[in-house]
């Protein structure tokens, strides 16, 4: 008796997402997402949205591009892409991934009285693939909504004896919420597959003698910063996220499973990560779960990211896995409109006013990079040649006084006479600082000097930025403003109103420290707090949306 042979790859893909043989997302995409224990549904707003929560793709609306490849039991080669950009419209996405193995051997078994004789008549080769179109928009303030069009396909290279059929193609939908009240906490929701099979929500085969479901699958994600600027503590320039999703299989009798990740940003350009990727496995009993193990690092220069991710799938050390991904955010970053009152608004990025001005070594994350690009926009701060801002540099006197003139757009003339001794008329920096002492935001020294040069201290600018914000002193206060601020210090009532009136936000929860050296970053942050400055940014997203 002959019968033909063929390795079935299908259900080696099938063994590693346990019964999801469509959708190939589950594997996995993008690096970082992977290194994280694929926790990632509540910080998605890199390209790797496109995969795991479409709505994050609007959060930041710039050009997005993101790439991975890895190799699955050593043998299936897996591959991701990805695109965004923001049209008329909103962010507009296509991404792809495929899974597939060459050269698998067809044989024949012809058994005789004594043996079984094995021959390899031909080799096959097996493809999977996704295709994604992806649409995304602010819905409500700090809201933001998408969808995402999935395409699915499985073939064989040969379909013809008993691989006759063996091809098909499938069809279904994502839709993701994303919520980001702040830099640091988000929260994510999305709906995986949620097309009932009666109206195309299902994977069909050639032949058309079979048709499988795709299964819907609800994910929660929540992103927390519990050490940053804007996080729960404040250390150097560093960073850590914790990060938890929830996965529940809404029709199938499964138990939920969780995905845990923690990132480490030891700068803006260095990252460690770790996560568990808990995955439904086949036990004896039924259905059980795998916790499995995760790790990676990432690297960031100039929008560019650089990822790896090492994945563990199951208890066999040989199904372990190394992904490498690379990724892109660039350009100018615009913001897309959000509805308002009157009606949907419609937005035009071609204009001029809706772009907003970025910078190279101001991330996405950045604590105050907000700050930073609006006022930039607004023409109250400027960057370098380079296209830097340099946001951990501190400020001298002089650099600060010109900052506040020229937000306050006053007309920059000659000084009329020398008041302090170091400081010419001839300096770059004397107008702005004469503009600023006849307007009673700074003053000079005992010794009739300025020291223009001078790193400004935080006390220092603080003073300065309160009479530029137009409050007045109060005087006296009863209680210390910070705790390593006596209300005796000779600066505390100005940090008083200052923190009283929201300029100091981002010292919530850690000492004041008057001495630090206050940085541009610090500057831009806090004159953006001021009444003047928001007013201003009011006007200007104004400006970006047309009715």
């Amino acid at each position: 008796m002959r019968r033909s042979i063929s390795f079935l790859i299908l259900c080696l893909l099938t063994s590693l997402a346990f019964g999801i043989s469509s959708d190939l997302s589950e594997i996995g995409v993008g690096a970082r997402p992977l290194g994280l224990g694929k926790a990632y549904v509540g910080l998605a707003s890199d390209a790797s949205a496109l995969f795991l929560n479409p709505a994050g793709l609007a959060v930041k609306p710039a050009f997005k591009f993101t790439s991975m490849t890895g190799k699955l039991l050593q043998d299936v080669n897996y591959i991701s892409l990805g695109a965004a950009n923001p049209l008329n419209v909103g962010m507009v996405g296509f991404a792809y991934i495929n899974a597939g193995i060459y050269d698998i051997p067809l044989t024949t078994i012809t058994r005789t009285a004594t043996e079984d004789i094995i021959t390899q008549t031909g080799v096959v080769d097996y493809s999977s693939s996704i295709f994604y179109l992806s649409y995304s928009r602010p819905l409500f303030p700090k809201m933001f909504g998408g969808v995402n069009l999935k395409l699915f396909t499985q073939s064989f290279s040969k379909t013809t004896g008993e691989l006759d059929g063996a091809i098909g193609t499938g069809t279904d939908i994502d839709v993701g919420v994303f919520y980001k009240p702040s830099e640091a906490f988000s929260l994510g929701t999305v709906f995986q597959n949620i097309l009932p099979s009666s109206l195309g929500g299902r994977f069909v085969w050639k032949n058309g003698s079979a048709a499988e479901g795709i299964p819907a699958v609800l994910k929660v994600g929540l992103s927390s910063k519990i050490l940053g600027r804007e996080g729960f503590r404040s250390y150097k320039n560093q960073e850590v996220l914790f990060l938890v999703d929830y996965e529940n299989r809404m029709a199938e009798k499964r138990p939920a499973i969780w995905h845990f990740g923690c990132e480490w940003g030891l700068s803006n350009y260095l990252q460690i990560r770790g996560g568990i990727d808990q995955k439904y496995k086949a036990t004896e009993s039924g259905v059980g779960i795998d916790n499995n193990l995760t790790c990676g690092v990432g690297l960031n220069y100039k929008g560019f990211s650089f990822d790896y991710a090492y994945h563990q799938f199951g208890e066999l050390t040989e199904n372990a896995t190394h992904f490498f991904s690379l990724g892109f955010i660039g350009g100018e970053e615009v913001k897309l409109s959000e509805p308002t009152k009157e009606g949907k608004a419609i937005f035009n990025p071609f204009k001029p006013e809706n772009i907003i001005k970025s910078f190279d070594d101001v991330p996405e994350g950045y604590w105050a990079k907000e700050a930073i690009e609006y006022l930039a926009t607004l023409g109250f701060v400027s960057g370098y040649p380079d296209n830097t801002y340099r946001p951990e540099q501190p400020l001298s006197r002089a650099e600060l006084a010109k900052m506040l003139v020229v937000a306050k757009g006053f007309a920059i003339t000659s000084p009329e006479g020398e008041i302090f001794s170091d400081l010419p008329l001839d300096h770059w920096a004397a107008p702005y600082v004469y503009i600023a002492l006849s307007r009673k935001y700074i003053s000079g020294y005992p010794d009739f000097t300025f020291k223009p040069w001078k790193t400004i201290t935080r006390a220092e600018a603080i003073v300065i930025i309160s009479k530029f914000a137009g409050f007045a002193d109060p005087l006296t206060i009863s209680e210390n403003p910070f705790t390593d601020i006596n209300k005796r210090h000779w600066a505390a009532r100005w940090i008083s109103v200052a923190k009283n009136n929201g300029l100091l936000e981002y010292l919530s929860g850690r000492d004041f420290e008057p001495e630090a050296s206050f940085t541009r970053a610090e500057a831009a942050e806090v004159i953006s707090k001021t009444e003047f400055a928001k007013q201003k940014i009011k006007e200007l997203l104004k400006k970006r949306i047309s009715l």
